[in-house]
């Protein structure tokens, strides 16, 4: 893993003089600032919008349409990126002007505040029934309530995920891509891009690689080192009776719940109705689409297969000292898509294997960038099962290979499952990887999506993002029905 890290870094240190590279002009600045800008205020909107909606949720979760809100939210977050981004692009383009700054912030919290809403809403199912209805007794109003019962637990997981989703939009590069508009609106990350794609240079390249590497690795450094992890998607919640009057209130509430629901599921909906449409027959009949899902399946695959290999590897050797296999495994996100991207492009034409197959570098790569769910989804069961089951472990001198089949694996079942599942699904949603690595003959559906909005082949975009969103449907409950079925008993 540190080899696989290394590399890029090798690359791109070895192919440039620093100190000629290193230029701090205002066209650098700009970007910088604006890169910053967009972040922290992308950020501050996801956590108020995804607080209100925990809070919500929570609150009526006795209707079941409120329930099932809740468990799906969690989805939109591992969709494809380029789904949201496009069908917020055409929902929402129109009634306003959706390029620029407006569409970026949209797109940030449209994509983010499944996940904040998601982590708050678990921690306010931790709430003791006791105290809820040692409130009712009390007789406190809605507001008293919940600033001394709801209101601790939400401003506790503020900070983390504050910093989290302030990274997740700095590093962003599909929104700001897409919505961003221009060269006015751009990020560090589409500057880069722009920078080797279209200008092949790659100075310049390397002169924004340096200040987005010093800017990650001091958020990482200041505060990522009391950050603590989160579990994106918790089945076991405890489900607290609630009690509902039809009040002015709480039918303002649900109003709320509502709109906020709408306004993020929307561009999903959008794209399932104009997915359907003429063009999708003859997309369907193409030579590029199957080529493209076939791509796509085996980047998916193999890289939910490496990814859960790595972290199930480094939780056993650090199994003892989570702290470093944490430091570890979130330290990857200093080292954005475009970072490696361009460390690897110049390191294989460097040493002339460019010849290398391309789809095993996306798949390399791919499967680094999910590390953090990997791990976020695989990490609290494997703690829990290896507490459960050392001594028993030891008492058989089962170890390594022997332990893991006989008993970690039937255990780690549905965590391993759901792991494989979701980070092959945020596999194929990057496009920044194979925007470096892609050719015509090695193009995903991510990739297909991208080239037919850029020729206005908007239809065939439609029916294209469909078919993705079918793709990702059935691959993740195909793959959990295959890999259940098998009772995994090995001896």
């Amino acid at each position: 893993m540190t080899l696989a890290i290394l590399f890029p870094l090798i690359g791109i240190f070895s192919q440039y003089n620093i100190s000629a590279s290193f230029e701090f002009s205002n066209y650098t600045s700009s970007i910088i600032f604006f890169t910053v800008y967009q972040s922290l205020l992308s950020a501050l909107l996801s956590i108020v919008v995804g607080s209100l909606l925990a809070f919500l949720l929570n609150t009526y979760n006795n209707f079941y349409f409120v329930k099932i809100i809740a468990q799906t939210q969690s989805i939109l977050f591992v969709l494809p990126t380029i789904i949201t981004i496009f069908g917020i692009l055409s929902f929402y383009g129109n009634y306003f002007e959706i390029y620029g700054l407006t569409g970026i912030l949209i797109g940030h919290v449209i994509l983010n505040t499944p996940l904040v809403s998601r982590i708050i809403y678990q921690s306010l199912n931790d709430i003791s029934p006791n105290e809820k209805m040692l409130s009712r007794q009390m007789g406190l109003k809605k507001m008293s309530s919940f600033i001394a019962s709801e209101w601790p637990i939400i401003k506790k997981n503020i900070p983390s995920l504050f910093v989290l989703i302030t990274f997740i939009c700095f590093v962003s590069f599909t929104p700001v891509l897409i919505l961003g508009g221009g060269p006015k609106y751009s990020t560090l990350e589409v500057s880069i891009y722009y920078s080797v794609i279209f200008s092949n240079n790659f100075n310049a390249a390397l002169n924004l690689l340096f200040f987005q590497l010093i800017i990650c690795f001091s958020i990482y450094f200041i505060f990522f080192k009391n950050f603590r992890s989160q579990n994106f998607l918790i089945d076991d919640q405890r489900h607290i009776k609630t009690y509902f009057n039809l009040t002015l209130l709480n039918l303002f509430g649900l109003l709320i719940l509502l709109l906020i629901t709408l306004v993020i599921f929307s561009p999903i909906l959008f794209i399932i109705v104009k997915g359907i449409n003429k063009e999708l027959l003859y997309i369907l009949t193409s030579t590029y689409l199957w080529e493209a899902i076939y791509n796509t399946l085996i980047i998916c695959f193999f890289s939910g297969i490496a990814s859960i290999f790595i972290v199930y590897n480094l939780l056993v050797l650090t199994h003892k000292k989570t702290k470093i296999s944490e430091s570890l495994i979130y330290s990857l996100i200093i080292f954005s898509p475009a970072v490696m991207a361009v460390g690897y492009y110049i390191l294989l034409f460097k040493l002339n294997l460019m010849y290398l197959p391309n789809i095993i570098i996306v798949i390399i790569l791919n499967s680094f960038f999910v590390l953090p769910f990997t791990y976020n989804y695989l990490a609290p069961s494997f703690f829990r099962v290896i507490k459960e089951n050392d001594d028993i472990a030891n008492s058989l001198n089962l170890y390594g290979l022997s332990r893991f089949l006989t008993i970690d694996l039937p255990r780690l079942k549905k965590s391993l499952i759901t792991a494989f599942c979701v980070s092959s699904i945020l596999s194929a949603s990057d496009l920044v990887v194979i925007s470096f690595f892609g050719t015509n003959n090695l193009s995903t559906l991510t990739q297909t999506i991208y080239r037919l909005m850029g020729s206005y082949r908007m239809n065939e975009a439609y029916s294209v993002s469909l078919i993705l969103l079918i793709f990702c449907f059935i691959y993740f409950f195909l793959a959990h029905k295959i890999l259940e079925k098998n009772k995994w008993n090995i001896h």
